[in-house]
């Protein structure tokens, strides 16, 4: 098949990274330019009650029901996880400093592991389930036991993995080495370390918390001196040897993802979850706003989610009458084999940027945005506002940027760093509906090839989303290792009717912080 130009807007950078700052959009011909933006208690004691009360919670409270997971919250200092007063029960501290806010404990029990385990093998994606044994012999150490499904499936032989250290006067897990485990991950799962084209690996708890990864630094002191919540920090965070400890103990059950983003489990096609969103990544705080969606998946290869009711009908509106004044027709990046060629062979619609600054809804979106991904806001491009009007399109293509289709456009290689860094995902919003024709289509729905003769206009093979107002769609241009993936093949097909407007949005998030968007 013919090579296909990529999506228009290459952003390019000043240099060196710019500052957080956002500015107009700038265009050159046909093709987009961003002009980018620039936690000391006393421990608790532990007694025969504390322990029933955590076997009562493992086996009653870790029960899934069928949309979301049932989960324990945890409040304890770093001291609470000691190896004579873990519980898998609610643990909050007597203390009113230095309080370490841990992620709610997830058992792994089969309904739990339900919502992550996949029929098939999805290389890059672990799940890591984490015991800490409560052990009163006379040695008085602390043991993590790990049990591990690589890939995400099932083992045929379960096997389990321990880590023992003697307790320090502190006691607790925190008085293991993190190194340790990080070492048994690494041989267990055959993690790949970074690398010229690979982001380092990172943990996440089973809501998608990011806990630790390959790189980041490890104090070791009782809590972290620097913000792991950091956006343009979020590939390489600070934290203490204790805080990790703790957090995958508190978790139970994690989620490993080579790539070093966290990717929606896709478990099945029609699979179903619950998530809450929040203004804010940081799951600690109290959100002034929260809202309950359901993430349902539509498809494995590629994987594509779906989520209804992500914008409300006036935010729709919002986003369509302010860009409407911008609307100009769309260019495209074009490869090496493109040159020269009018951006109107694959694509016909209209297209703008909005900046959200000093707009409070776009604003709003973006951090909704970067909650229901669970990736940092840094990580975003600016918001690309689309209209098709009847018979417009945009041809199949793949919105990552193949190092090997842009050797001669420098700007495009120093942007991707030569491979290393690429759009990660596309969250695709809807904001009308359109009542014949306009469907985005994945011709590679299902591994399916492409036939013989195919054109990247062709609108007859694949799954094919009805646009409907305020419905999302999360595709991913990478995959769980972090590697392009060529079923991200993707294509906006005609309108039909002749009344029919098609307005959509979409929000390129890339696989490490960008900063053409702004952090707060």
């Amino acid at each position: 098949p013919t090579r296909q130009a990529q999506p228009s807007n290459s952003l390019v950078p000043a240099a060196n990274m710019p500052p957080k700052k956002e500015e107009a959009t700038k265009t050159n011909g046909s093709s987009k330019k961003l002009s980018p933006t620039s936690a000391s208690s006393t421990p608790q004691k532990s007694n025969g009650l504390s322990i029933f009360v955590a076997v009562i919670a493992f086996f009653a409270l870790g029960v899934l029901s069928p949309l979301s997971l049932h989960t324990v919250r945890h409040v304890a200092t770093q001291l609470d996880l000691s190896s004579s007063s873990l519980s898998t029960a609610d643990v909050t501290s007597q203390s009113t400093n230095n309080k370490l806010q841990l992620p709610p404990h997830t058992p792994c029990t089969s309904s739990n592991l339900a919502n992550y385990i996949h029929d098939t093998p999805v290389p890059g994606l672990h799940i890591v389930c984490i015991e800490s044994l409560l052990n009163f012999d006379a040695d008085n150490t602390n043991t993590l036991r790990f049990a591990l499904f690589q890939n995400a499936i099932r083992p045929k032989l379960y096997q389990r993995k321990k880590i023992t250290a003697r307790a320090t006067q502190n006691g607790g897990v925190g008085s293991m080495d993190w190194h340790q485990v990080k070492q048994l991950l690494v041989n267990e799962l055959g993690l790949m370390p970074e690398g010229p084209r690979q982001q380092p690996w990172a943990v996440f708890t089973p809501l998608g918390q990011r806990i630790v990864g390959e790189n980041d630094v490890v104090t070791r002191g009782e809590n972290s001196s620097g913000d792991d919540n950091d956006d343009d920090e979020h590939n390489s965070v600070m934290k203490s040897n204790t805080q990790i400890l703790q957090e995958l103990a508190s978790s139970g059950m994690v989620l490993v993802f080579q790539g070093g983003n966290w990717r929606w489990p896709g478990v099945r096609e029609g699979f179903q979850r619950n998530i809450e969103l929040s203004p804010t990544l940081d799951f600690d705080v109290s959100p002034n706003e929260k809202r309950n969606i359901t993430i349902e998946t539509l498809s494995m290869t590629p994987l594509v989610v779906s989520i209804k009711g992500f914008l409300t009908d006036q935010e729709c509106d919002h986003i369509a009458t302010k860009a409407e004044p911008s609307m100009q027709y769309s260019g495209v990046s074009l490869k090496d084999n493109d040159k020269g060629k009018a951006a109107s062979n694959w694509r016909t619609s209209q297209s703008a940027f909005l900046y959200s600054n000093r707009d409070p809804i776009l604003t709003a979106i973006d951090h909704r945005t970067a909650s229901l991904s669970r990736v940092p806001k840094g990580h975003q491009e600016v918001l690309q506002v689309l209209r098709y009007g009847t018979s417009e399109k945009y041809d199949a293509h793949h919105d990552y940027f193949d190092p090997r289709d842009y050797q001669s456009d420098q700007n495009t290689m120093n942007l991707i760093q030569g491979g290393k860094r690429n759009r990660f995902a596309t969250v695709f919003w809807y904001l009308t509906t359109v009542k014949e024709g306009g469907e985005t289509i994945f011709p590679q729905y299902r591994n399916k090839p492409l036939p013989r003769g195919y054109v990247h206009s062709d609108c007859r093979q694949g799954l094919k989303v009805k646009p409907q107002k305020g419905k999302v769609i999360i595709f991913y241009s990478l995959d769980d290792r972090g590697q392009m993936d060529p079923l991200s093949l993707h294509g906006a097909c005609p309108v039909i009717g002749e009344d029919d407007i098609k307005w959509a949005a979409n929000k390129w998030i890339w696989s490490a912080p960008m900063g053409f968007t702004a952090d707060d």
